[in-house]
């Protein structure tokens, strides 16, 4: 009998074969389920679990003291253009230190004096900023620190300084800083500009107030800061403008044309020094002077009496008008304070060092004429007004500061401000004391700041008929700095996080998902691989892939 070669024989097809693509097509319908399961679930998870976390310090060098602030953030995974949410600031209500100050309305956590006090004294700024760093590293979690970025911004404190001794004092800043464990670049530590300090201020009040929000595109609020030494005042506008003041900014999704002034010597503090120098025109002050003036002053009380060193005279000529020079001279002041109050003449004052005068006649009476101009607002010498579109203004600060301490409504209008400092400053000491809810030691400033915050609303910015609206006290600049200054976390975030989660996708689903989308792949691979003949071996049954075959023996010649 002929042989036939086995690439002759004709092989039987396996009994499962009929049924083949039916089992091929369950197998690929449920590993296609499987996985649409698995997707869900991971995108479910990344939904609805917590964002990671993130934290940035602000440390503000101002010129009243230094302060700082730790805000911690969760990370939106939408778009890039999502502003990050805030979880927590601190300090706050619950913070327990004995750098938390009672007379602080708005900053919590500070050490005095500022750091434009310690030029040359490198020891100044350790003791200055050691005690609140060491503070935030104790309330952000260890593992965190070498990732989270500390800015240490300095104001108007350091901006009156000159050019060698700020950069001095930010020298020192810098090795203090390295001392710690915190993310630190050069570029964080340096000195704000005025226009940079308003435009912050104004990023945290409408990202607090829910102005970025996407989706809408809603109004944003105007603000008015006032701190120690300078006032700011920032609103959207839409008028398009060439001046320094005028800059474009995209917040979120949406851009703003912003509209942002900083006047030094008009915070709280100075004001009250430009008043000496008004009351004391007879006596000009020079270079140096050792002779300490007595002073009446109509905004104290007849029980006050003492000693007052006046650093900010200086850079003042004595009409209380500022000095422009790259300089600015260090020398103190002294004067002996007596209390001769009166009211009227309280107010006049208040009033002269608002608007920047520098007449001799500002005890006269004031005439009651509406403000029709904006002498702070004036660009230049051409008298152009600045046009006030912003309707609604938040009074931050200082401004917030002052009212919360003399139990004020956060909407009273302009009425029941002037009543309440007749009121004030007509009393006897022994009734401030029991209606002031404020550190007792700040008393006697009280019957001016009140009056010139007025006037400065009314009279300097005219926004007397404005809705002006005080507080809210948990907003600073800081979070404005922490959202800008801090851009570089939050947007790239949105990409970097989805390329990590991509990446990971398979170390984020369930583990139980792996395993029967593995098995299914398995399945598919088993049914589908080919079985090789098995030379000299009988056939397993029907479903054999080849069938066996013998060799005849050959019989020996």
């Amino acid at each position: 009998m002929d042989l036939k070669s086995p690439s002759k024989l004709k092989l039987s097809p396996p009994r499962f074969s009929k049924h083949k693509w039916i089992l091929n097509l369950i197998i690929i319908v449920v590993t296609f389920v499987i996985s649409i399961g698995a997707i869900l679930a991971y995108k479910s998870r990344v939904s609805n679990a917590p964002k990671e976390l993130y934290y940035t310090v602000v440390v503000d060098c101002g010129s009243t003291g230094t302060r700082i602030d730790i805000y911690e953030w969760k990370w939106r995974v939408k778009s890039g253009n999502d502003l990050p949410v805030l979880l927590r600031s601190y300090p706050d209500k619950s913070t327990k230190s004995p750098l938390r100050k009672k007379s602080c309305s708005y900053h919590c956590m500070q050490t005095q004096p500022g750091l434009d006090k310690f030029v040359g004294n490198i020891s100044g700024v350790r003791f200055s900023l050691n005690p609140l760093i060491d503070w935030a590293e104790q309330e952000i979690p260890v593992e965190k620190h070498s990732l989270t970025p500390i800015f240490v911004l300095s104001t108007a404190g350091l901006r009156r300084l000159a050019h060698e001794d700020a950069n001095q004092v930010l020298e020192d800043i810098e090795a203090v800083i390295k001392e710690h464990s915190f993310m630190y670049r050069k570029s964080w530590i340096r000195v704000l500009s005025g226009i940079e300090e308003a435009y912050y201020g104004w990023v945290a009040l409408n990202y607090k107030m829910g102005s970025f929000r996407n989706g809408s595109r809603l109004g944003t609020l105007g603000i008015l800061d006032l701190g120690g030494s300078s006032l700011q005042v920032v609103m959207e506008s839409d008028f398009k403008r060439e001046e320094m003041q005028f800059m474009r900014s995209k917040v979120g999704s949406f851009e703003h044309q912003v509209l942002a002034f900083s006047w030094e010597a008009f915070g709280l503090n100075e004001a009250f020094d430009r008043t000496l120098l008004l009351l004391n025109q007879t006596q000009v002050l020079g270079e140096s002077n050792t002779t300490t003036v007595e002073l009446g002053h109509p905004c104290l009380s007849s029980s006050f009496m003492q000693k007052y060193t006046c650093y900010n005279c200086s850079s003042h000529d004595n009409l209380g008008q500022k000095k422009f020079s790259n300089q600015n001279s260090k020398t103190a002041f002294p004067f002996y304070l007596v209390g001769n109050p009166n009211w009227e003449q309280c107010k006049r004052i208040a009033r002269a060092v608002a608007i920047n005068s520098s007449t001799l006649a500002w005890s006269e009476p004031i005439e009651a004429t509406k403000c029709l101009a904006t002498p702070l607002f004036s660009n230049g010498g051409n008298n152009a007004v600045v046009t006030i579109p912003t309707t609604r203004f938040h009074a931050l600060s200082g401004f917030f500061a002052v009212y919360q301490s003399l139990n004020l409504s956060t909407r009273a209008n302009w009425t029941n401000i002037w009543e309440r400092g007749l009121e004030l400053c007509s009393a006897s000491e022994a009734d401030m004391m029991r209606s002031i809810s404020a550190n007792q030691s700040s008393l006697w400033q009280y019957c001016f700041q009140l009056p010139y915050m007025a006037s400065l609303i009314e009279d300097a910015l005219c926004l007397g008929d404005k809705e002006v609206i005080f507080g809210p006290p948990d907003v600073s600049w800081t979070l404005g700095a922490a959202l800008i200054e801090g851009e570089y976390l939050w947007s790239s975030s949105s990409t970097t996080t989805t390329a990590e989660n991509h990446n990971s996708t398979l170390g984020n689903i369930e583990p139980v998902y792996v395993f029967l989308l593995l098995l299914c792949l398995l399945l598919v691979v088993y049914y589908n691989q080919i079985k090789l003949p098995m030379l000299g071996r009988k056939s397993a049954g029907a479903g054999s892939s080849l069938p066996s075959y013998a060799l005849p023996k050959h019989r020996p010649n």
